[in-house]
């Protein structure tokens, strides 16, 4: 603008750049021009729509100040309205972010709606929040398109059907409640109901922005596992699975496995070792020397003297076990020969002496423990709960969270060890899972290499090959996702160790040792009872 103006401060719009530029002219008066007065003038003349530069604006006052001669500065401009489409990597959502102009050209709905189609979004559009969003002019990431997800289907569900009800114990003798309550077997006769199974419920596709179709999750037909003892679907109902003999059913994920019950008197030279899958109950006593294996309960109506049981179940044993001591001078270990019971589930009993135990949950002795070796991946328990009965003399005693009697040690300094806090399996179940989750990851990679491979060689994945191996990928991925929350659930389980508490109701004695996890307690004199636990770091022994 090359003539001056009679207004001492005016503007002008440059309609090849869009720049917008100030003027001031001090021949037209001694007009003392600030940052208010130009953004005042811009708003009467109509500009204040424009973009303005603040920096500008204050650069253009100060040159006004002393200014002999006319001043010319670009002050702002004019912008067109802007927008902007974010596609999510799922193709399920497509987000509008529009720019209001300034002084422009505003952004029609009509080039939102070709950018759309251009790039190949033809589902899910929301045309009430386009609406909106120009309605308002502006709009900061609003979702204008959305596809729908895959509905889930159903997996294959199994129900079991048996009586689970225990039979009822008598109340008035409290050492055998607990006794009662475990050796009540639910047993099944031929034709029985077991397990029904609801067959799964495909998944309906989903469709992403793109019109595309999403595949659900696969429900694979599980069917009941193939060769169950003693156990087979029903001939009218394949859904049904009924008992084809009588015995002890086992629940499984996915069927259930009845286990023949055998009774014998007793366990002797007569019998000789037993070893079979299901359950053995004794009406008398488990001799010495005897061997018994088992994938079930063993239940015994008498005593345990010096044999070895091995039960994938609970044992029970309504009178004692008894093994034999060590009787190499100075030695606290017990001999091979001795009694020596594993189970996979609780062990109980009245009493025990000399007898090394393991028990994957469990051990409960309603009277005593002398000089054994009790290991418990949960609790060892001897005496009534709470009560001063109950005593564990000598030998070791270890479990994960807890143990608790009515007194620890003897008055003649006999040593007892005890440990708490340290799970004697957990550390093997941890390193089963790590590997089996290192081998399912290795699955996955081989699998994502195999649809790579039908990616750049599509005829090699046709005829549904490639979406079979998609499908296993999927199943693949869901049982990694297993696994690591079992992995953390176990390695929940070791900090929940370090809360473990060794519970005596009445007297500890002098040459008592427990140790809770790393850190390690001794008795310094015969003591009442006390609750030993970690507090800061330490052992402490509370009421």
């Amino acid at each position: 603008m090359g003539e001056l103006s009679s207004q001492p401060l005016f503007f002008s719009l440059n309609e090849e750049t869009g720049e917008l530029h100030a003027w001031f002219n001090p021949a037209c008066g001694g007009l003392a021009v600030d940052a208010a007065m130009v953004r005042q003038a811009l708003q009467d003349g109509g500009w204040s729509s424009f973009h303005l530069d603040d920096k500008a604006i204050d650069d253009f006052v100060a040159s006004c100040r002393n200014a002999q001669e006319q001043v010319e500065r670009v002050i702002g401009g004019r912008r067109d309205g802007e927008y902007s489409l974010a596609v999510d990597s799922d193709l399920m959502t497509a987000w509008l972010t529009l720019v209001p102009p300034q002084g422009g050209k505003a952004v029609t709905r009509e080039e939102v709606e070709e950018d759309l189609r251009r790039q190949g979004i033809i589902f899910g559009i929301m045309p009430n929040q386009l609406a909106a969003a120009f309605a308002a002019g502006y709009c900061n990431r609003v979702a204008i398109a959305r596809g729908v997800p895959p509905q889930e289907g159903i997996q294959t569900h199994f129900e079991t059907l048996y009586d689970k009800e225990k039979q009822s114990s008598d109340e008035d003798d409290r050492e055998r409640v607990m006794y009662a309550d475990l050796c009540h077997l639910q047993l099944v006769r031929p034709g029985d109901r077991l397990m029904r199974r609801e067959p799964p419920v495909p998944g309906k596709n989903g469709t992403n922005i793109k019109g595309q179709p999403i595949l659900p999750r696969p429900t694979p037909d599980v069917p009941f596992r193939a060769d169950l003892q003693g156990a087979a679907p029903d001939q009218n109902n394949p859904n049904l699975l009924v008992a084809t003999s009588g015995g002890q059913p086992i629940p499984m994920k996915d069927g259930v496995m009845v286990n023949p019950v055998i009774e014998v008197l007793d366990v002797d030279l007569s019998t000789g070792s037993i070893a079979f899958e299901g359950t053995l109950h004794v009406g008398g006593d488990i001799k010495a020397g005897m061997h018994i294996k088992v994938s079930g309960d063993v239940i015994v109506n008498g005593v345990v003297e010096a044999a070895q049981i091995h039960a994938g179940g609970n044992v029970a044993v309504r009178g004692g076990v008894m093994g034999h001591p060590d009787s190499r001078p100075g030695s606290h270990a017990l001999p091979e020969t001795t009694a020596r019971i594993y189970s996979g589930g609780t062990i109980q009993a009245l009493f025990m002496e000399n007898v090394h135990a393991e028990a994957a949950k469990s051990i409960l002795l309603g009277r005593s423990a002398r000089q054994c070796e009790l290991i418990a991946g949960e609790e060892v328990i001897v005496g009534k709960a709470g009560s001063r009965s109950g005593q564990i003399i000598g030998g070791q005693t270890q479990a994960t969270m807890r143990v608790a009697t009515g007194s620890l040690g003897s008055s003649t300094g006999m040593k007892t060890y005890v440990q708490v806090g340290i799970d004697p399996y957990l550390e093997k179940q941890i390193a089963d899972k790590e590997h089996e989750f290192k081998r399912k990851c290795d699955e996955v990679d081989r699998v994502v290499k195999l649809l790579a491979y039908f990616k750049q060689n599509p005829q090699k994945g046709a005829g549904g090959v490639a979406e079979k191996v998609e499908a296993t990928r999927r199943q693949l991925l869901a049982e990694i996702d297993h696994l690591t929350a079992e992995m953390k659930a176990l390695r929940a389980k070791v900090e929940l160790a370090e809360q473990a508490t060794v519970e005596v109701a009445g007297e500890i004695f002098y040459g008592v040792e427990v140790r809770i996890a790393q850190q390690c307690w001794q008795a310094p004199d015969d003591m009442g009872g006390a609750k030993l636990e970690l507090q800061g770091g330490r052992i402490v022994a509370g009421k």
